[in-house]
Order: structure tokens, then sequence, then C-alpha cells
């Protein structure tokens, strides 16, 4: 009996090594098929980009603050539903030379994240006009500035003795012309 018994329990521990090597055989391809998988998904996210929504897509308003970082702004993009992968924005922002300017954006889901990152790139329109309406809000340098206009014109974030400088020597310039008629 002792050599049935050794028999058997040979068979048993050639059986138990055999099903052990085939089941870590098995998690190796698994793990090695998710990888793939995961590292395809991630190329695919940089390489074709595909926007979150199809056209039209909703617009979203987001403010870029002053020395943001594109991690930061990955997870604005991301919580605002503009981007789904913010490793992948990241790594394209790189690979793009990105220089993100601070301001207030309106940006649409429909967007690649190439067009955003481009988007991002140039001065946003609202700086622009805040710095064009400066004159209105200051009162174009056709009268004095006075405390409710130097209030407003801080509310908007704009330089008053600059913009005061540039219309005082206009008018000292009209008022010399006057001055010799």
């Amino acid at each position: 009996m002792d050599n049935n018994e050794n028999a058997l329990q040979k068979i048993t521990g050639f059986l138990t090594g055999f099903a052990g090597r085939v089941i870590l055989i098995a998690l190796i391809v698994l793990v090695c098929a998710y990888g793939l998988k995961a590292s395809f998904d991630f190329g695919h996210d940089i390489f074709y980009q595909e926007p979150v929504e199809a056209e039209p897509g909703q617009d979203k308003e987001i403010t870029v603050e002053e020395g943001a970082t594109l991690d930061s702004i990955a997870d604005l993009l991301k919580e605002e539903g503009l981007i789904r992968n913010e490793i992948a924005f990241k790594v394209q922002g790189i690979l793009y030379e990105s220089n993100i300017e601070p301001g207030k954006y309106i940006l649409n889901t429909s967007m690649t994240t190439k067009e955003l990152l481009e988007a991002l790139n140039t001065e946003p329109e609202e700086t622009v006009a805040a710095e064009t309406q400066a004159s209105d809000v200051i009162g174009g340098g056709d009268e004095s500035v006075g405390e409710d206009q130097v209030e407003a014109a801080q509310r908007e974030g704009i330089d008053i003795e600059a913009e005061t400088a540039g219309s005082s020597e206009t008018s000292a310039t009209e008022t010399q012309a006057e001055d010799q008629q």
C-alpha cells in the first residue's frame, strides 16, 4: 500500500503543481492583456483626439488663475466635463509646449484637446475687451477722473495712472493747440 500511496501523492503533487503553473500563466496573460488595452486607450486619447461631446456641444466658462499649473488646469477641465483624461491632456500640453494664459475662457465640450490647448494659449478676449473699455470706465480723458470712476476702474482691474497719463498728454496737446490759436 505504501507504493500506492506514494504513487498517489506523486500524481497529486504533479497535478497541483501543473494547475498552479496554469493559473499563474493565465494571470500573467490577463495582466499583460489589461496593460496592452490600457496602453492602447492612453495612446488613442493622445494621438486620436476625440471631443467629449459631438457638435454643437455645450459652452462652459472657466477661469484660469495667474500661476495655474497644467495639473490644476487639467483637473478643472475634467471637473467641467471638457476632457476625459487628465493625464492625456497633460502629456499633450507638454508635447505642444503650451503656455496657458490666465483669464476667463468660454470653451465647448465639442472641442478636441488640441483645440482646447490652442484656445488656452491665446489671451482671452475678455481681457482684451476690459483693456479697450478702460477709457469708457475712466471717462475717455475728456473730463477729470471722478472718485466713482476710480472705484469702477479698480473693480475692473484697470491701471488708472497709465490710462490717465495717456489721456492727460492728449489733453495737454489739445490745450496747447487752443492757446496758440
